[in-house]
C-alpha cells in the first residue's frame, strides 16, 4: 500500500465540509465545480492539470525555477520489481525570485524510463508529464484554506495518472498573498474534501 501524506499541519480544528468536485466534459463544455469562497484567478490553480508551472510562469512572465528538497525511494518488501518504485518527493517552486508553492508528494513509477528522470536527472513533474507527451487523468480530492478570505495560504490534494506509467497523490501549499495581500484571521480555517480522498492511497496499487 501506499505510504500515505500526512494531514496539514495545523487544520485539527477546520471546519470541513464535504464537497462534489464535479467535473463535467462535452462536445462543448469543460468545467469542474470548485467552492465559490475562492477567487477566480484561485481556482485556476486548483483546477490546473499538469500544467501550474506553465499557467504561473506566464502570470509572472518569468522562467519557473523548482528546488528539490526531497526525491526518497521508499523500500517496498511486499512487491519488489525493478522498474516499480514509490517515491517521496518535497520540492519549493520559485518563478524568478518570488516563492509561490510547495509540493509534497508520493510517486508510484511503472516506466523505466520515466524513472530515469526521476532518479539520474531529478525532473520536476512538470517535466516528466511533458517528456511522456500524454495527458494525465486528474482527480481533485480535496481543497483547502489557512484563512477566511482570499489572499490567505491555500492548498490542493490530487491525483495525476497516466496507465501503467505513473501514478501521483499530491498536495500542493499555495504561499500567503500569491495574488493579493491578506488581512483576515490566521486562526481558522476550512478544508473542503470529496468522499474517496480516504480511499486514494488505496487505488493506486
Amino acid at each position: 500500500m501506499v505510504k500515505a501524506l500526512p494531514e496539514p499541519y495545523g487544520t485539527c480544528n477546520y471546519k470541513r465540509i464535504l464537497f462534489q468536485f464535479t467535473e463535467e466534459i462535452s462536445s462543448k463544455n469543460v468545467f469542474l465545480r470548485l467552492p465559490s469562497e475562492f477567487s477566480p484567478l484561485e481556482r485556476m490553480l486548483l483546477q490546473a492539470t499538469g500544467n501550474l508551472q506553465r499557467i504561473l510562469s506566464a502570470y509572472y512572465n518569468v522562467p519557473s525555477r523548482v528546488k528539490i528538497i526531497k526525491n526518497t525511494v521508499v523500500p517496498d518488501d511486499t512487491k519488489p520489481s525493478q522498474t516499480t518504485k514509490q517515491f517521496e518527493r518535497k520540492i519549493v517552486m520559485y518563478f524568478g525570485d518570488t516563492l509561490a508553492y510547495e509540493a509534497d508528494s508520493v510517486l508510484m513509477v511503472k516506466d523505466s524510463n520515466i524513472l530515469e528522470l526521476i532518479e539520474k536527472h531529478k525532473y520536476g513533474l512538470g517535466q516528466i508529464f511533458g517528456h511522456t507527451h500524454k495527458s494525465p487523468d486528474f482527480v481533485l480530492h480535496a481543497v483547502g484554506r489557512r484563512g477566511n478570505a482570499p489572499g490567505a495560504s491555500f492548498w490542493r490534494d490530487y491525483s495525476l495518472t497516466i496507465p501503467n506509467v505513473l501514478d501521483c497523490f499530491i498536495r500542493e501549499t499555495f504561499v500567503e498573498g500569491l495574488f493579493e495581500k491578506y488581512h483576515g484571521d490566521r486562526k481558522e480555517g476550512t478544508v473542503w474534501y470529496s468522499e474517496n480522498q480516504a480511499h486514494i492511497f488505496t487505488t493506486f496499487i
